[in-house]
């Protein structure tokens, strides 16, 4: 496939069928995928859920949590050791079964498959997702998604990714590249990120062609969305909900976790009024 940066909006059902047919025979034959390997454990974004949860726990009732795109999850081991575990009901969402065992022994649910097709909607207090975006064919469709499986009254969307907006830094599954189209892509990205900030329209970048498709699998070799804090804003303030930039762990400045959580990760809360 040609190597293209384009808006999602700018895509061709044909374009974006071929990338989810490639990922969906990458993940299904990977056999050194990280996700598949070892358990996640992301504490430093999940203490901002906690946070939440012990917000919406005050009223009485057990709190519903969707995690999306879970893979191999330690989400239920955290809440155990936050003190929280009794009062959620976590159900567990991904697209492939690689963790299938894993996650109906440790989830209160498991939900397989694509989450744009699912028919449940408004039932969730609690919608997250922790380095998932930057792996998702269609983001304006499948956040879409996500806000609609959270309950309009007072339910809250939590995102946590790499931030590909930054000036200069590029997607890791960019690197089997030339130079020459980096180049260019960086360009095109600078002036996409310029257009929303001004029109306050989300362009949601797609990367048509994935070093992980070539190579041995190396973090973000699959990355095919180019995330960005502005697209996210802009998504949104078209929602009618309220944004709010969450600082991730507490690294020291300068060092490089601290360029990595400060500059190249960004997480959100989008909260939903009723």
């Amino acid at each position: 496939m040609k190597p293209q940066l384009l808006s999602v909006t700018d895509c061709d059902a044909q374009i974006l069928q071929q990338i989810k047919a490639r990922l969906d025979e990458f993940y299904s034959t990977v056999s050194d995928y990280s996700a598949f390997e070892t358990p996640s454990e992301q504490i430093h974004c999940w203490t901002h859920i906690a946070d939440r949860i012990r917000q919406l726990a005050a009223a009485g009732e057990q709190v519903k949590i969707l995690e999306i795109g879970a893979g191999r999850s330690g989400f239920g081991h955290f809440l155990s050791d936050q003190g929280l575990r009794k009062i959620c009901i976590w159900t567990a969402q991904d697209v492939t079964r690689q963790n299938a065992e894993w996650l109906e022994a440790n989830a209160d649910k498991v939900i397989f498959g694509d989450i744009e097709t699912s028919p449940i909607k408004g039932v969730y207090d609690i919608v997250f997702s922790t380095f998932v975006l930057e792996h998702v064919v269609n983001p304006l469709m499948h956040l879409d998604s996500l806000v609609s499986l959270v309950k309009t009254a007072h339910g809250t969307l939590f995102v946590f990714c790499p931030r590909y907006d930054f000036p200069g830094y590029l997607t890791p599954s960019s690197r089997h590249l030339t130079k020459l189209i980096r180049l260019k892509f960086l360009f095109y990205s600078l002036m996409s990120r310029i257009k929303t900030i001004v029109t306050g329209k989300p362009a949601f970048l797609i990367q048509t062609d994935l070093a992980a498709f070539y190579q041995p699998f190396f973090t973000d070799a699959d990355a095919i969305h180019w995330a960005s804090l502005y697209d996210l804003r802009c998504f949104a303030h078209s929602q009618g909900a309220g944004l709010n930039i969450l600082k991730i762990g507490n690294p020291k400045f300068p060092s490089k976790d601290w360029i990595v959580k400060r500059l190249l990760t960004v997480g959100v809360s989008i909260q939903f009024k009723s």
